[in-house]
């Protein structure tokens, strides 16, 4: 049975004006709330880049006061390197040099050069002396070779306190290329995997180039530009970071040493001066501001996650707008109903009055109609048939009885026999269906007629019959013999519905006016499909040969032409519950 929700005239009027309102204040209200949003990220984006300009400012300054002391230092060493004479000899050695990048190594052959009348490579007075000199820094002499420059002399160590001697920067490193095109270079440099700011200028022999002057500091002299970025927070999410042109991590709250050079997050940046653009960073989108300090050739950038950002902001417009856009909803839903919509109930109402009645009027006639033509047919073809049926049954049974019994033909006239008494009760039905709208009226007690009608069924022992009669007042008028004929219809299916055992419920109500009966089976339940068809003459689920599709549709007529109604439920899916069907037949007391 479907259930039917009906909706007041009022609300089918008022709603579809409701529903435009309601959408249109809400694509305003997200429009808002959207471009809210948009606008504070967008100042986010100014923000960052704000804070890229501040950093730049802060790493200017550290990075300009260690350039200073390098290139205090680097003329330090200068004065002291050429106050004492160099010779560089004729006599040569070989040497196993290292590539301080790639770690590979070959044999050089060097040529022996004297400082103050002592073997460089063998004499660290020099660098020992301006290590006094400089504090904190680094010294180291380089001779040229074809494939770079290597230490012969240096105060450098590596990270087990072993000199690093006999180690080369190779000819591709930006040093070099500085050194070899007579420049001083001054930079950020990589130097036995520690960044040192550093400067060195060409040592010159006779206008040749033969090595050079490098001093530096390492990595722990720029302490105090790390401690000052790492403390730099922006806002709840962000922090800035530095890495080189090659896309070597210099400080990094989590990746420092790390490498970026084949990453697509560095590829962005590649080859631009400054900007900002967006990535997925952990399923959040997360905006990066850049800058690209040429002075030392590294970027300094900055990220940060405007879904945490603006997390108070969204909540706060979402909860501000929501607010006002409700608020504004009632404001002209209540107008709009006090204006329009009580003008056009009026109308509507006697309209929706005057076509109901039009239609019930109209569903009325066409069902006596339909009645009245269904009594016809069934009366001429009960008129015709039954006869012919009767002289069918009589003579194959008559012929039955002569056959013995193996017989080959005996089957045949059982079927024949079979069918001419199944046609007969098909027959039987339309004879009922054309007599019901002739009423016998008695007084009748209700339920000692429900309690007759069950000695008129079979009922099999799986099945419990309960009846529920608490009425003050059984008494109704009605045609008992029609309407035991219904009734037991309706416990005949609800028994045939428990093949395999249940219980049927009869349930007895009623007021001054009408009495209820209730039966109800917990069988297998009406396909929601065939629950619309179940009063259709000559309908019928079961198997064939077993219905005549007329035992609802003579229950309809009955209880119609009784000025009752009819009503069914049904269930037959255990997933949405227990299964089973329940006939609800209201009649009136009086007729």
């Amino acid at each position: 049975m479907k259930i039917r929700i009906r909706i007041p005239l009022k609300i089918n009027l008022f709603l579809p004006v409701s529903i435009i309102i309601i959408i249109v204040v809400t694509a305003v209200t997200l429009l808002f709330i959207n471009r809210s949003i948009n606008a504070f990220n967008e100042e986010i984006t100014k923000n960052l880049q704000l804070e890229i300009e501040t950093i730049s400012k802060i790493f200017e300054r550290e990075v300009s006061f260690n350039l200073e002391k390098v290139q205090t230092n680097l003329r330090v060493a200068h004065m002291h390197f050429y106050d004492l004479p160099l010779e560089v000899t004729n006599q040569t050695y070989e040497m196993e040099v290292e590539d301080q990048v790639s770690g590979d190594k070959h044999i050089a052959c060097l040529r022996e050069w004297q400082l103050d009348g002592k073997p460089l490579s063998e004499n660290k007075d020099f660098v020992n002396n301006l290590t006094n000199i400089i504090i904190g820094g680094t010294i180291a002499i380089f001779q040229e070779i074809d494939s770079g420059f290597v230490r012969i002399s240096t105060n450098e160590q590596d990270s087990d306190s072993t000199s690093v001697s006999c180690t080369f920067i190779p000819n591709n490193s930006p040093m070099s290329e500085a050194i070899r095109g007579g420049e001083i270079y001054y930079g950020l440099a990589l130097v036995m995997d520690k960044w040192h700011t550093t400067a060195c200028e060409p040592i010159n022999l006779n206008d040749t180039l033969v090595g050079m002057l490098y001093v530096g500091n390492k990595e722990n002299d720029m302490g105090e530009l790390k401690r000052i970025l790492s403390d730099f927070k922006i806002g709840k999410s962000g922090y800035p970071f530095v890495f080189d042109n090659d896309g070597n991590m210099l400080i990094h709250p989590y990746l420092e040493g790390g490498s970026w050079c084949d990453s697509s997050f560095f590829k962005q940046m590649q080859g631009s001066k400054e900007g900002f653009f967006e990535y997925k960073k952990d399923r959040n989108l997360t905006t990066v501001a850049y800058k690209y300090f040429v002075k030392l050739e590294l970027y300094i950038a900055a990220l940060i996650v405007p879904k945490i950002e603006n997390r108070e902001f969204v909540h706060n417009a979402i909860i501000g707008a929501a607010t006002i856009g409700v608020l504004s909803i009632l404001l002209l839903m209540a107008l709009i109903y006090r204006f329009t919509t009580e003008r056009l109930y009026r109308y509507f109402s006697e309209w929706q009055i005057a076509k109901k009645k039009l239609a019930t009027a109209e569903l009325a006639l066409k069902h006596s109609e339909k009645l009245a033509n269904m009594g016809q047919i069934s009366a001429g073809i009960v008129h015709e048939l039954n006869n012919p049926l009767g002289i069918i049954t009589m003579y194959s049974n008559i012929l039955i009885n002569e056959l013995n019994e193996d017989d080959p033909m005996r089957k045949d006239l059982e079927l024949i026999a079979e069918q001419a008494l199944r046609c007969k009760n098909i027959v039987g039905g339309l004879l009922n269906f054309a007599r019901k709208n002739k009423l016998n009226i008695n007084e009748v007690d209700i339920v000692d007629f429900i309690k007759r009608s069950l000695q008129n069924t079979v009922i099999p022992a799986n099945v419990k019959v309960n009846i529920n009669g608490n009425i003050s007042n059984p008494m109704i008028m009605m045609d008992d013999e029609q309407m035991l004929h219904a009734i037991t219809n309706l416990e005949k299916n609800a028994v045939e519905a428990m093949p395999d055992g249940g219980t049927l419920n009869i349930t007895i109500d009623g007021d001054n006016d009408n009495i209820q009966i209730r039966i109800a089976d917990t069988g297998t339940g009406i396909a929601k499909e065939n629950i619309e068809k179940l009063f259709t003459p000559f309908f019928t689920t079961k198997e064939a040969g077993k219905g005549t599709g007329l035992g609802l549709s003579l229950v309809y007529g009955i209880i119609k032409i009784h000025k009752g109604k009819i009503a069914v439920s049904s269930n037959d899916n255990p997933k949405e519950g227990p299964t089973g069907t329940e006939f609800i037949i209201t009649l009136p007391r009086i007729n």
